[in-house]
């Protein structure tokens, strides 16, 4: 054991070195702690600081899948963009220390970020300019990715940076009508609880937001309230199978904008009835984490732009019982399928995005 266990690293041949670093640089999206005792990308982090070439090796990990659940991570990650930028300008870094993050990054959650997204505190007369250049940073990385996530009150944020896409498309491409989009974006998942409530008009009363709309093929939504509908689980508690509530906000929204939508997905724990309500309810007061199953309801494109008048139309009944790894295929229209993994939950405004990091949503 002795000599296995001091087999010298750089003995191994490169391609095995290089895949045992990728792999042990893999974000634990899965873990049982809760993301703000122990980040998901601490063991990258790490891995980082061994050398240059190991950071070149495992940047690309930790870039796959980015979290900015509050303003200041994503100030820092504005902030650490603008930094290599202006030193990258300056001949400050050396070759072999600079990274492009944006070919790099698949997906990206940026959380309820308020309007403090500028890298400093500033004066108010510093302020414009500073989150112009605050836009002008996270613009080009945002949309490179073919997955985003938006908490209901960044839809302004990321307005701004569509407007200033656009912009720079027209200027680019004056003349030419056909050009592709200034975005790679597929994917687009809506989190929060005021997500009806949101700035829509800034998205879908302009060239770009419609653009955009008309790109996407998956749409998912997901929040706090629906992830857990306590009146539901109080009936599941005796016996009762779960029906599927969509929320309200599917009601107004245009989906006709969509053009190219595929599916909508919404997720959920997976528990059967009946279970135990007491336990049920220590989990709610925050006294443990829950480890759970996800269900993924999906819902056709075509489904969603007919006509739905009657309320019963925005419900979902109950599936047949399945199992974790099984799918219940209701019609071409409404699907549920159940992970082949369970994640802990703890209750709170992060399981979502957990859901979401763990590729559980679709």
């Amino acid at each position: 054991m002795d000599s296995i266990s001091n087999f010298p690293f750089n003995n191994l041949p490169t391609e095995l070195a290089c895949r045992i670093l990728r792999d042990s640089a893999q974000a634990t999206f899965d873990q049982t702690d809760r993301y703000q005792v122990k980040s998901p990308y601490s063991s990258a982090r790490t891995l980082c600081l061994v050398s240059k070439d190991v950071r070149r090796i495992v940047l690309p990990e930790l870039l796959h899948t980015i979290l900015l659940p509050k303003s200041e991570n994503l100030n820092r990650f504005i902030q650490k963009q603008n930094d290599l930028r202006l030193e990258r300008g300056e001949e400050q870094i050396p070759n072999d220390l600079y990274f492009q993050y944006a070919p790099h990054i698949h997906k990206i959650w940026i959380g309820c970020i308020h309007d403090k997204i500028v890298p400093n505190p500033l004066l108010q007369s510093d302020y414009t300019s500073a989150r112009k250049l605050t836009i002008n940073v996270l613009t080009p990385v945002l949309l490179a990715a073919p997955s985003i996530a938006l908490g209901s009150t960044s839809l302004k944020l990321f307005s701004e940076c569509l407007e200033h896409a656009w912009k720079s498309r027209a200027d680019t491409n004056a003349n030419d009508e056909h050009s592709p989009p200034p975005w790679k974006t597929q994917a687009l998942t809506l989190s929060g609880e005021t997500v009806a409530n949101g700035p829509w008009e800034l998205l879908t009363n302009t060239p770009q937001g419609s653009a955009f709309f008309s790109s996407i093929s998956h749409l998912a939504y997901g929040s706090h309230t629906t992830t857990f509908n306590y009146s539901f689980f109080v009936a599941m508690s005796h016996g009762r199978s779960r029906d599927y509530d969509l929320p309200l906000w599917m009601k107004s929204i245009l989906w006709p904008s969509f053009k190219n939508l595929q599916t909508f997905s919404m997720a959920y724990p997976h528990i059967k009835p009946p279970f135990d309500i007491y336990d049920f309810n220590q989990f709610r007061e925050g006294r443990k984490g829950r480890s759970f199953h996800v269900e993924l309801l999906t819902l056709s494109a075509a489904m969603l732009t007919r006509g739905r008048d009657d309320a019963r139309d925005w419900r979902i009944s109950a599936f047949a019982e399945i199992g974790p790894g099984e799918e219940c295929i209701r019609t071409e229209e409404v699907r549920l399928k159940v992970s082949h993994f369970p994640i802990e939950f703890w209750y709170d405004f992060y399981d979502w995005e957990k859901i979401w990091a763990c590729g559980l949503c679709g």
